[in-house]
């Protein structure tokens, strides 16, 4: 009896120790994923000199938005190889580079950065969430430095566009029908049901019948477009995309779309702004 008794403690003991080394292990994982993201960081502003970089032969360019509560410690760690363009969504004292308004999300960034550096782009932008980590990087590690490393450049520059997540899976092959939407999206007057009167204004076509049976193209608002392929859209055609998302904004009073519902429309059109078919 007391030989099992000793056996017992034995067995616990070991799997006590076995339980502290995994619970070990992930706390240290949390700690350093913390410090690699700067969450501990005071600020993340960046130094005076990359407030408001110019962008004008710049090779490689980063854009992304901000809250105060999202430090963005990790993208400066991908200097000198990428020059970051950080919008403070909120007024944020230490960034130069600002929004007209919180409106649509990553959307309302990556326009502004377009419209604000048309004629002095870089030569390749990646347009990303400020958050180091994104599940939809899942297949080169989550880390958006991750995807940015292995991204290939001569890839980008000969095909002027690429989303940066790898699976098709969501958005492919389809994502949208305009000119179907659901019982339930009519009923409830979702951003789906009003997607082909929103495609018409956003894209100036004359017609409801030039407005593509089907959207489909890879999720999730991030991806690397080049200077020419940014250029063949007229100016004009960013503003007009700005100007209607500004009309919008539940959450300030607006008569439109929420805020969550802009940025979703642009996540579905994103290729096709940049002169990619409707369908990938």
């Amino acid at each position: 009896m007391i030989l099992y008794s000793h056996r017992w403690l034995a067995r616990c003991r070991l799997r006590l120790l076995a339980l502290s080394t995994v619970l070990l292990c992930a706390f240290s994982w949390m700690i350093y994923t913390a410090y690699d993201d700067g969450l501990f960081l005071r600020s993340s502003a960046p130094p005076a000199e990359l407030a408001s970089p110019p962008s004008r032969d710049v090779p490689l360019a980063i854009v992304l938005g901000k809250t105060r509560r999202e430090s963005v410690g990790w993208v400066y760690k991908m200097l000198p190889d990428w020059i970051p363009f950080i919008y403070t969504v909120d007024n944020e004292p230490g960034f130069g580079l600002h929004v007209p308004a919180n409106i649509g999300r990553e959307a309302m960034v990556y326009l502004t950065f377009i419209i604000d550096h048309y004629d002095s782009l870089p030569d390749i932008t990646a347009f990303l969430h400020s958050t180091h980590y994104q599940w939809h990087n899942e297949d080169v590690g989550y880390y958006n430095s991750a995807v940015l490393r292995k991204l290939r450049i001569d890839t980008v520059k000969a095909r002027g566009y690429v989303n940066l997540r790898c699976k098709v899976e969501p958005g492919c092959p389809s994502s949208v029908h305009p000119h179907n939407p659901t019982e339930i999206d009519v009923r409830k007057n979702d951003v789906r049901a009003q997607f082909r009167d929103i495609y018409v204004e956003l894209f100036n076509v004359s017609s409801v019948v030039d407005v593509p049976q089907v959207i489909g193209g890879m999720c999730c608002a991030q991806f690397a477009v080049s200077k020419e392929r940014i250029l063949e859209r007229p100016l004009e055609d960013y503003v007009r995309m700005r100007r209607w998302m500004l009309g919008q904004g539940q959450e300030l009073g607006g008569p439109g779309l929420s805020n969550f519902d802009v940025g979703w429309v642009f996540e579905k059109i994103w290729h096709v702004v940049f002169g990619e078919e409707a369908v990938l």
